[in-house]
């Protein structure tokens, strides 16, 4: 049974100037190939082409003699062009699939390359429950949470039933006093509960506040309550 071979980078022995005119003509169509960029950039690096000038490093040679290009861009494409195919990287985008590769590193999991959008993300929601799904149904926002969460398994944690409880009765008493626009969140970030309050009115803001003494005065007074008699 023969071994598969990885397949030749197109622009395997270019010269300097060729490598460098390439790169011009890539960055001038109205539609960059993030693909071809990484697969240039990649000959760059992997090569012997630099060897004996002053350049350190592929992004090095084309940042110093293309005005303008981006090192991010460079890196970007590099890291995902040598993971990904053309046809990936068009499906799912060059930005969600470097995210995937820095996912998979923080989370140490494994990925068919060739399918990566059936892999699973562990995703943060709002209240601080962690849902697996997809990475083809993930936006960049909750891959960059689901990051987070990998990097820093305490930023994002369960909520505790008591707070959760807390949480509703406030979010209640908010939300039936403002516009629906308004929003009442609760995420858990390094074993503490915190509320989030978007869109309120500045004219309203005493009626926020009021109403925020108003429920909180009502849960300490409710939490006095249940506590057991002591013992003398």
């Amino acid at each position: 049974m023969s071994t598969p071979t990885t397949p030749t980078n197109p622009y395997s022995g270019l010269t300097q100037e060729q490598a460098l005119t390439t790169m011009r003509q890539l960055l001038a169509g109205g539609e960059r190939n993030p693909f071809l960029l990484g697969q240039l950039h990649n000959y760059v690096a992997d090569s012997q082409l630099l060897e004996g000038t002053p350049y350190k490093s592929a992004v090095d040679f084309f940042r110093d003699n293309i005005p303008g290009i981006s090192r991010e861009t460079l890196l970007r494409a590099g890291a995902v062009a040598r993971e990904f195919s053309s046809e990936v990287i068009s499906r799912f985008g060059v930005m969600r699939l470097e995210q995937l590769l820095e996912y998979k590193k923080a989370a140490r999991i494994t990925l068919n390359a060739d399918e990566p959008g059936s892999t699973f993300i562990v995703v943060p929601q709002e209240n601080g429950d962690l849902k697996p799904k997809r990475f083809a149904g993930c936006s960049t926002k909750e891959l960059r949470k689901a990051l987070e969460h990998a990097r820093s398994p305490h930023t994002y944690l369960p909520i505790s039933e008591a707070d959760r409880a807390r949480y509703e009765r406030i979010r209640e008493a908010i939300l039936s006093r403002f516009p629906k626009h308004t929003r009442v969140l609760m995420r858990n970030e390094g074993g503490k509960t915190l509320m989030d309050f978007e869109m309120i009115p500045l004219d309203q803001a005493q009626e926020f506040l009021q109403v925020l003494r108003e429920v909180s005065r009502n849960l300490a007074v409710e939490s006095e309550d249940e506590e057991p008699p002591r013992s003398h």
